[in-house]
């Protein structure tokens, strides 16, 4: 089975450096890496060519101007291009375990969506956080750095980022959760299934919402994947979701709706400078 990771990501290269780094540690490398950009600029273009030549596995930028939110056309277009028969999704202010790949691999079924969770780290720590410092291991495990700035307030929900045995995850975390487009993955048909993200979406946030509720309502059975496939948010200030949002994944929540109009099956040709 391929698995590709799919990094949305909007004008922040510092922590795109991360996520691509820590790829290259993984220890289960992916088959490959789209990069779903939303209209960055020249400094992130420039960033992704340089670790397409320092790293083992390919790497696409998926690319269109920048006109306002529209994280769920680029998104669909990576997905488009993309290969694998499974699919990695990580947002582009985070970066992942160096066994995050492998822990997807080992709980990969056909039928289910796998719904991860971040750690949070502060914003004093995430001012220290360099792509040296990963690569180095720094995050490979917890330390003192990352229990000194959870015991201050600074990070929060650190009991995440300890990796457990999978039996065990089983037992902490039996229930269904919600998915979080910080760190999921399903299988390739799942997706097309739904029609991907809806393309109509063009404000800030729930638009992950939106492609849960299609999925659970053609049947896909939501997954924990708690306590492994760790993934560490860098920290920014949080962003407002719109009334507009807020107004229009209410909709969704009172409909049976299995797939989105206007998604990832679209009849008109993409065309990158849109």
């Amino acid at each position: 089975m391929k698995f590709s990771v799919v990094i949305p990501t909007y004008n922040s290269p510092r922590e795109l450096e991360f996520i691509l780094c820590s790829l290259g540690r993984q220890t289960r490398l992916p088959d490959e890496v789209l990069i779903a950009d939303d209209g960055s600029g020249e400094e992130t273009k420039a960033l992704i060519q340089s670790w397409v030549e320092k790293l083992p596995f390919p790497i696409r930028h998926c690319w269109h101007a920048d006109r306002g939110f529209r994280k769920s056309r680029i998104v669909n277009e990576a997905v488009r291009q993309s290969t694998g028969d499974f699919l990695l999704f990580i947002d582009g202010d985070t970066f992942p375990h160096r066994r995050w790949i492998e822990d997807y691999v080992r709980a990969a079924p056909n039928n289910t969506v796998l719904c991860g969770r971040r750690v949070k780290l502060g914003p004093k720590i995430s001012e220290t956080i360099s792509f040296q410092k990963i690569e180095a291991g720094a995050f490979d495990s917890l330390n003192s750095a990352l229990l000194f700035s959870s015991i201050m307030g600074d990070t929060k929900r650190l009991s995440l980022g300890i990796r457990l045995p999978s039996f065990l995850c089983r037992v902490l975390h039996p229930r269904s959760r919600k998915l979080m487009g910080v760190n999921f993955g399903l299988s390739r048909e799942a997706f097309f299934a739904v029609n991907g993200y809806d393309e109509e979406w063009k404000v800030y946030g729930c638009e992950d919402r939106g492609l849960e509720l299609c999925l659970r309502n053609s049947g896909y059975t939501l997954t924990p994947l708690l306590n492994r496939a760790v993934v560490f948010h860098v920290y920014h200030p949080e962003r407002p979701r719109s009334a507009e949002a807020h107004r229009l994944i209410r909709a969704q929540e009172g409909s049976c709706k299995k797939r989105c109009v206007v998604g990832i099956e679209r009849t008109t040709e993409f065309a990158t400078d849109e």
